[in-house]
Order: C-alpha cells, then structure tokens, then sequence
C-alpha cells in the first residue's frame, strides 16, 4: 500500500517558524511498486513524494524511463532519504551496496551535465533550479524524464542532493511464473492488437492532443482566457493559433528525419520520438524530444505560441535547468498577463520594449514580458534557475507570485492564476467538460489530470454533476491501484481488470481481488486527505476552501467554442451539491 505508507512516513512534527516543506526533518521518498523489475509492459516508472514546496501538502509524482526498474533490480524497494548534508552529494547505488559520494563539483551543473558526469545506468538529478530552491524545480532522469508536479526538484536541493545513480546486475523473481507471464502475453496482444490497427497514440504520444483539446473547448490559451486556440482584446477576437502547427504532427512533417526514440523499459508503445540537430542550438542541446501535450499547451497556445517547434527550446530549457513544464508555463503567462494589464511591479522591470516591460537575459538581451514570443520561455527559465532581481519572487511559482503582486501593489493579482490548492492546473479547461471541476477540487495533490477521468463523454458543463461522482471516486480508486503498481497510464486500455490482479497476484503471491484492491484504494485516498486536512488545522485554513477552484475558473466565463458562456460548475449551489455529495460517499466531515 504505497501511498498509505508514505502519507504514514510523512507525519513528523516540525517546530517553529520553519518551512515545512524544505525543513531537513522532512523525508523525501523514492518509491517502486510490485510491476518494477518485471516484463509488465508500460512499467518503466518510479514515485517521488513528500510534502510539496510548491503547495506545502502532500505530493506524489511520477516519472518514466529506467531508473525505476534498475532500482529495484539492483535490490531495492525505495529510498527514504532523510536530513540535510552539510554540503553537495550524491547518492551512488551499486546494487545493494549505497554510499554518499562528493558532488560540490557538480554544483550549478545542468541535469545534462550531471548525467553526462556520473557513470552509470541511470541518474536522477536536479538543474540549477532545485539547488535554488525553485519552487517548481524538477529532477530528470534519461534527460527528460521529469517528476514534474509540485517542486520536488526543492525538495532534492534542500537536503544539499544533487543526484542519485543507480547500476544494477540483479534480475527480477516472481512467486508465480506461470500466472504472472500469463498475464504479461495477454498484455502484449492487446497492445500489439492497438498499433496493427494503426491506433496513433503509438506514433504521435499525446502529442496531438492541441488539436482535440481546442475543438473541445479545453486547451489553456492567453494564461486560460480561452481554451479554443482563439485570442481576445477587449472581448474581441484578434487571432486564432495554428492548432495544427502546434501539434506533433506538424513536428514530425518539419522534421522528417525524426525518430522513435525508444520507451520506458519495458512498454511496447514508445510513444515518444526525438531529433538530432545538425547544427548547434541556442542551450547547446545534444537531443531535441518530441513535446508532450501539456508541453505544447503550457510552454506554447497558453503563452500565444502556436508552433510545435518553438516549444522544443522551452521544453528543453525546462528539462536542462530542472523545472516543471506545466507551473513554468503558468508562471510565465502570468507574468505576461501583469505586464498586459499595466498591473507589472515597478521595481521589476530591468527594461523595456515598445513599453512593454522586460528583463535582461543572462546572454545580455532585452526580452519583453509578451505573449506570443518563443524567445521568452527558455531565456526566462534560464534567470529563474538561477535566481536575482524580480525572478528571486517568480522562484515561488505563479501563486505566490500573484499574492506577492496583490500584497505589495493592490492589484487583483490572484484572479489570474489557475490552480486549485496552489498546484497549478494542467493543461486541461475545467469550463469545458462536465465533472472535470470535480477531479481536480477532490485530487489530494491539487489539480491533477490524471487521478481521475470517465468511460463516456460528459459534455459540457452546462448541467450539474452530480451524478458522476460515484464514477468520479471509482475512477480515483483506480488511479490508486495503477499508481501503486506503477504502471502508466497509457497502458490503462491494454491491462484490464483480470491481466492486472494476475500480474500483481502472480509477482507478489498475493492473493487480491479486484475489489480487495479498491478497498486498499480508498483506505490510500483517505490517508492522504487525512494528512492535508491535519496542515490545514494546523495553520487555520478550512479544508472545503482549499478544495475550491481558483477565482478565473469559477468566476470568468469561456469567450468562444463549444462552452462559450461556461464556468466550471452551473452555479456555486451545483458546485457546494456536488462537493457535498463527494464528501458523503468518501466518508469525509464536511468541514475541517
């Protein structure tokens, strides 16, 4: 029951005025699951978790490539990494042999650096970011796997961590052979039954998600004043971005001689695809990946960028330095947004152009606070890794920037952002699908995409919800389950019921039903909101409020598409009925 067991870890007092969040009391988990190890396809995954930086709740957030199954190969379950090192190191594992090695060499390095220094199967490092203690810093893996969510980079960066390296020789043993490799072959054939009948996830990943996303009325565009790819003035339409243009289709056209570039070991989807430049690139990039959705939308339509191309050098700055894709797109557009409304601090600006502020980049440029230019997000992320001047505030994240802002110049500042219990939402509009409102208000991290989600389409929010809530938490619980093995979601389809209790049964030499596993779900759900309402009590917030949505997804209505007009709920009676509901079938007190 890993999440139950790391809600548990978790809960150690700390005293004082100290930040919870990056106190060296508080523990930093590195987890595998049972499918580690083992031929389960889409497997290759690993769990970080702690309490956040970014939102000071807990935060569970996972990352692809190898270094989960080489962690368990080499003989280990998980880390629990506790304190704080005097100075810069580096965790070494050598099969079951661990040690702390040196690493104020390494100080300032980029992940890439680091990867490239350290010899072994796998890294997991931090950038710059996560040694300045940015609040959406990231460690990466293989070069651009990110546990992107929720500032754990920080949470590396305060324990003095700068990596860990694991090499493994050991190989995987299971209690059952014959019910486990039963499980793995039916698998197998469903994934192999999806890509002969041409399914593209296998070829473009999630990558042609802007097209779908602006023709539902989902994709975050202008800091989330649309969500159709359509940009506003003064409630009139100015411009439309090139959806196509921003998909991974169009990538793949401009660059024919992009390539698979592999998987997360084992999964037989590889769905994601990468491009060796002949020529050098503005951060000297070795590599450029294909983005990912999120990507796409974060780092491009929300910051009025409609080009797949023009997103890679974002992505890949987020990736070098050690930053989250979704909160640096968050926090950029916010900054763009002050600097539209006039509302942009004064002792911010280092600059400007054409009377739009800017700042000074570290190669000496003027860059203005702007939607619509793809220089903006990588050299912005570069100052943010390493923070001075008005980017020392920016290193919070978007929410503590926009209460900064509203704090020090009385500008309405926290109506801008989007978030819901201070973790920045995904790439996803709530104010265009019916229930999606209420998997981000009840997911225990804040707004998460992928804690939850219906068989059937929903529609718009025009009608309330509640009758979805019962699926709502079934989904939940089954995301628990799948989190817990680890296996990624995109294998979902291909691993049902029966092929996921066989693998797990057969691996574990348990034996657990489907609904033994949906118990131990919910007791995991419960125990991490158990954890977030004790911090709240503890610093006199009401848990009900911290389940709301920010004040532009509730308040400020959708301009154009197919929920033009639409809010996340019908009304605010819709949204107290459907929390309230929610609230009675998990057994929840309906107030702190």
């Amino acid at each position: 029951d890993t999440t139950d067991d790391e809600a548990y870890d978790l809960k150690h007092p700390i005293t004082g005025d100290a930040d919870p969040s990056i106190h060296p009391s508080t523990p930093l988990l590195l987890m595998t699951g049972p499918f580690q190890g083992s031929k389960v396809g889409s497997s290759g995954r690993a769990v970080v978790c702690t309490r956040s930086p970014l939102t000071n709740i807990f935060i569970d957030t996972y990352i692809g490539g190898d270094f989960g199954h080489d962690l368990r190969l080499a003989g280990w379950d998980g880390l629990f990494i506790h304190g704080r090192s005097d100075s810069m190191v580096r965790l070494e594992i050598e099969d079951m042999e661990v040690s702390l090695q040196d690493a104020e060499s390494m100080r300032g390095m980029t992940t890439w650096q680091c990867e490239k220094a350290i010899d072994a199967d796998d890294v997991f490092s931090i950038g710059p970011a996560g040694e300045s203690l940015v609040r959406i810093a990231s460690p990466i893996t293989a070069g651009r796997r990110a546990a992107g969510r929720g500032g754990t980079g920080a949470s590396f960066g305060a324990k003095n961590l700068k990596a860990i390296s694991v090499t493994s020789t050991g190989t995987s043993r299971v209690a059952d052979d014959t019910q486990y490799l039963g499980a793995v072959k039916k698998q197998r054939q469903k994934m192999g039954e999806n890509r002969r009948v041409g399914d593209p996830f296998y070829r473009f990943g999630t990558s042609r998600g802007p097209i779908y996303a602006a023709q539902m009325a989902r994709m975050p565009t202008i800091n989330y004043t649309s969500a159709t790819g359509a940009i506003f003035q003064n409630g009139h339409k100015v411009k439309q971005l090139d959806t196509v243009k921003l998909s991974g289709e169009y990538w793949h056209q401009a660059m024919p001689e992009a390539k698979q570039s592999g998987c997360c070991r084992p999964c037989p989807i590889a769905c994601e695809a990468s491009h060796r430049p002949s020529k050098g690139k503005p951060l000297h990039i070795p590599r450029t990946e294909r983005p990912e959705y999120e990507t796409l939308a974060m780092l491009g339509s929300n910051l009025g960028i409609d080009s797949s191309l023009d997103v890679m050098d974002g992505n890949d700055a987020c990736n070098q330095f050690g930053v989250d894709t979704t909160s640096s797109g968050a926090l950029i557009s916010l900054v763009c947004e002050l600097a539209q409304r006039g509302w942009f601090p004064e002792e911010w600006a280092e600059g400007e152009i054409n009377g739009t502020p800017a700042f000074i980049s570290l190669e000496g440029e003027l860059i203005a606070w702007e939607f619509g230019n793809p220089k903006l997000p990588p050299l912005a992320l570069e100052r943010l890794a390493n923070p001075s001047g008005m980017f020392t505030i920016l290193a919070g994240g978007a929410v503590a920037c926009s209460r900064w802002v509203e704090r020090e110049t009385g500008h309405l500042a926290t109506r801008l952002t989007a978030h819901c219990k201070g973790l920045d939402l995904p790439a996803w509009d709530p104010r265009g699908k019916r229930g999606n409102a209420m998997a981000y208000m009840t997911c225990n991290v804040g707004a998460n995409h992928m804690r939850a989600g219906y068989k059937n389409p929903t529609g718009i929010p025009n009608s309330s919800a509640l009758d979805l809530i019962p699926e709502l938490i079934y989904s939940q619980n089954e995301s628990v389950i799948r989190d817990s093995m680890i296996l990624c979601a995109f294998a979902s389809g291909a691993t049902p019921d029966d092929v996921l209790v066989n693998a797990f049964n057969g691996i574990t030499g348990d034996n657990a039903s489907i609904e033994d596993l949906h118990l131990r779900a919910n007791k995991q759900w419960n125990a991490a909101r158990q954890w977030n309402v004790e911090h709240w009590l503890k610093i006199g917030v009401e848990a009900r409020q911290q389940d709301l949505l920010s004040y532009r997804l509730r308040r400020d209505v959708l301009p154009d598409g197919p929920a033009a007009g639409m809010v996340s709920f019908v009304d605010d009676a819709d949204e107290s009925a459907c929390l309230s509901e929610y609230y009675n079938l998990r057994g929840w007190a309906h107030s702190s």
